[in-house]
């Protein structure tokens, strides 16, 4: 397939340092896509600032690629301009991946190519228009069908590398808080993502909230 990149985000949240919620994260994907390679870790240190240093360690101690960030928009940044993949599965360090998601990376991968998407996300309630989901136009593709939407959502996605930094990195802003993503992007006009599944489909996913358990 395509060479895909996955980047955990993770910070010192009130759970740190344990690394049990990141390590649940990975063994999930890992599982549901059948992927063997190390992710890329992005860490930023805040907000609890008492456990940062171990719980950095932890990390340094389970995957082999762990770098320093200033927040999440930092990280996300970075992580594009620094990659050679064509594909980066962005993945924020608290979620599992659910049985409704029926199809491979090299799958899920191909149809973005043929359909030239630049971002599929994967959603944590039904297909429905709601929040930054403004519409939701449901496409049958070759592979399987999804839903075309105005939101880039900081939920689990994928990007096509290239063409996301010709068009939609320009937008993101780095900011101390997890504003500078899906805010800046979603009301540009000429961006448009995707959601896995068609209209009314099942969650594919869910929030295990690593700020506050």
């Amino acid at each position: 397939m395509k060479k895909i990149e996955l980047h955990i985000f993770t910070n010192a949240t009130v759970n740190a340092p344990s690394t049990e919620i990141i390590e649940q994260t990975y063994k999930s994907f890992c599982e549901k896509f059948q992927f063997k390679n190390n992710p890329i870790v992005w860490y930023d240190p805040k907000p609890n600032k008492d456990s940062a240093n171990i719980y950095l360690e932890r990390l340094e101690k389970i995957f082999p690629t762990v770098n320093l960030t200033s927040s999440l928009s930092d990280g996300y940044k970075k992580s594009v301009l620094s990659s050679n993949a064509e594909f980066l599965f962005m993945l924020e360090h608290d979620w599992l991946f659910l049985e409704t998601i029926k199809h491979s990376l090299e799958e899920i991968c191909n149809q973005m190519i043929l359909d030239n998407l630049l971002h599929l996300r994967f959603n944590k309630r039904k297909n429905i228009t709601k929040g930054l989901d403004t519409y939701l136009n449901e496409v049958v593709g070759k592979n399987f069908t999804y839903c075309k939407t105005p939101s880039l959502s900081n939920n689990p996605h994928i990007i096509q590398k290239d063409l996301y930094k010709k068009i939609a990195l320009q937008y993101v802003k780095v900011s101390k808080s997890s504003m500078g993503i899906e805010h800046k992007l979603s009301p540009i006009k000429h961006l448009e993502g995707a959601i896995y599944g068609p209209m009314e489909y099942h969650a594919t996913i869910e929030h295990l909230d690593g700020r506050s358990l």
